[in-house]
C-alpha cells in the first residue's frame, strides 16, 4: 500500500492511488479518519492533508529502536 511508502496524502493522492472517483476517495479518507488510521493536519474542511501517525513515527524512528522491538 502507497501509504507505507509516503504517509502524507490529500484526498486527490488518495483518489489516484486507489484509482476512484474523489467522492469515493473522500468517504474513504474519512473512513480512515474515523478509524484512527489517519489524522486530518489542516483544520479545514476543505483542501485537507491527513497523516497516518504511526507509519510516519515508525519511518522516522531511529533504525536501533525498531531492531530492539521499540524500546
Amino acid at each position: 500500500m502507497k501509504l507505507f511508502e509516503d504517509p502524507s496524502l490529500d484526498v486527490n493522492t488518495a483518489a489516484e492511488w486507489v484509482d476512484v472517483e474523489y467522492s469515493t476517495a473522500n468517504r474513504l479518507v474519512d473512513q480512515l479518519e474515523t478509524d484512527g488510521v489517519l489524522e486530518e493536519l489542516t483544520g479545514q474542511s476543505r483542501n485537507r492533508f491527513f497523516r497516518a501517525n504511526e507509519v510516519f513515527e515508525i519511518i522516522n524512528s531511529p533504525l536501533e529502536r525498531i531492531t530492539r522491538g521499540g524500546q
